[in-house]
């Protein structure tokens, strides 16, 4: 396995102007992180003396400026050569120019340098401004970073570059998601108003928290910006205004790699920025999010129960406060059936009035047995015991939801043996959400008799 000196940064060059500001931002790099350096032009035909003679000149002029490096010319397209040796000498960052040439034929299918960062194993550069990191490698000012994350592993790779890139220098850094309302909401279970006019703030409020919590994990809670804007307008569009406000020096996104038919089926968030974004963008591969370092132990500060209190019950709660961590949460759901709202226009009658009350008293009766479950030893030991009753006409849903709103580290199931040919199996209830659910989920059996 390479040390991390041994990794060293390509970059690609075709000898135009673009490509030398990405040699100097490559060589700058190079240097802030202690990496060899390599630059290699690719040409589909094979080398010419005069096609050398170009190398060695950018080479030149490179040295003179006091960077160490090796230059060599690779046959092949340059977009397929530059991958393939980022993969076999495992770069640590592959460089290239926003504009590269490559034969007309091919345009239709995206810029070398899209289609680089789209492609590549390692995490890929595409450069517009140089000066920005040569001010950070000499220490002249911290580099802006906007990092455009969600919650998937992608998005992890991403801040795990940027861990890396921390260490080398300061950055200021702000974490961006820009979340689509309506999908948000599902997932939340979170229903009302959520037109393009509203201003949804449980939804914001909640995905704040749970973006910070994400951001924390990797980057530490100090000198860092998180934002989340929640926007109607494509994720392309709403992260590329975050950034143009942040007065981002650099954007970076994590790339699901996509290929053939299955990536012209998606919008690829990434291909947008590196076609539209101003300023210089980083593609991070999922593949190169950093390696767990053996078995580590993972708190569980917030555990959720879903109890049936139409069933017997109890038998699944000490498992949860089993789980917790002294000073967490443990919060215990209850789903009951949704009051159904009148037909608009049709105004709200007497009996409805009083189904809604009746429903209110069944609430807080439901709250009330939820807490007596509560054991009497979680109060000293600092845990935290919260009650929730949802309101759905699927349970599993609702339970699924609770749990993305609480953000819960781990769901406690508890289900029910049936007698006769059902003994021992699941219902459908606990295997909808096994199948639904996010989050880890622990089964829990009821004690035998």
């Amino acid at each position: 396995m390479n040390t991390p000196n041994s990794s060293p940064i390509l970059c690609g060059t075709d000898f135009s102007v673009n490509s030398q500001k990405a040699a100097d931002v490559a060589a700058a790099l190079a240097a802030r992180l202690g990496a060899p350096f390599q630059l290699i032009h690719a040409s589909v035909i094979p080398a010419s003396p005069l096609t050398q003679e170009h190398l060695n000149q950018e080479a030149r002029r490179l040295r003179e400026a006091g960077v160490e490096l090796a230059a060599e010319v690779v046959e092949g397209d340059a977009d397929t050569v530059l991958c393939q040796l980022a993969g076999e000498r495992h770069a640590r960052l592959l460089v290239v120019s926003s504009l590269s040439r490559r034969r007309a034929v091919r345009w239709l299918l995206g810029s070398v340098a899209e289609r680089t960062a789209e492609a590549s194993p390692v995490p890929t550069l595409v450069v517009r401004e140089a000066a920005p990191f040569e001010d950070w490698a000499r220490g002249i000012r911290p580099l802006r970073v906007f990092v455009g994350a969600d919650f998937s592993a992608s998005a992890d790779a991403a801040l795990h570059w940027i861990a890396a890139l921390r260490q080398a220098g300061p950055c200021e850094v702000t974490v961006a998601y820009a979340a689509w309302p309506p999908q948000e909401a599902a997932r939340l279970g979170i229903f009302g108003a959520i037109g393009p006019a509203d201003d949804p703030a449980a939804l914001q409020a909640l995905l704040e928290r749970d973006l910070r919590e994400k951001v924390t994990r990797v980057l530490g809670e100090n000198l860092v910006e998180v934002r989340v804007q929640t926007d109607w307008r494509r994720t392309d569009v709403s992260l590329l205004d975050m950034a143009v406000e942040a007065k981002a020096d650099l954007v970076v996104v994590g790339t699901h790699q996509r290929h053939g038919l299955h990536r012209l089926r998606h919008d690829s968030v990434s291909r947008a920025l590196l076609h539209h974004a101003p300023m210089s963008v980083v593609c991070v591969p999922t593949s190169a999010a950093a390696p767990v370092a053996g078995p580590r132990i993972r708190e569980c500060r917030r555990v959720m129960v879903a109890v049936d209190l139409n069933e017997p019950h109890g038998f699944e709660t000490p498992y949860a406060y089993s789980i917790v961590q002294p000073g967490g949460t443990v919060r215990l759901v209850h789903n009951i059936e949704s009051f159904r709202l009148p037909v608009p226009g049709t105004g709200v009658s007497p009996g409805e009035l009083s189904r809604k009350e009746e429903q209110a008293q069944q609430i807080a009766a439901c709250e009330e047995r939820l807490r007596a479950l509560a054991p009497a030893p979680a109060e000293a030991r600092g845990i935290v015991t919260e009650v929730e009753v949802t309101s759905g006409q699927e349970t599993a849903l609702s339970i699924c939801s609770a749990a993305e709103r609480f953000n819960a580290d781990i769901v406690c199931l508890g289900v029910h043996t049936r007698h006769g040919l059902t003994d021992k199996k699941l219902g459908s209830v606990p295997l909808a959400v096994l199948q639904s659910c996010r989050r880890p989920t622990l089964v829990v059996w009821p004690p035998a008799e």
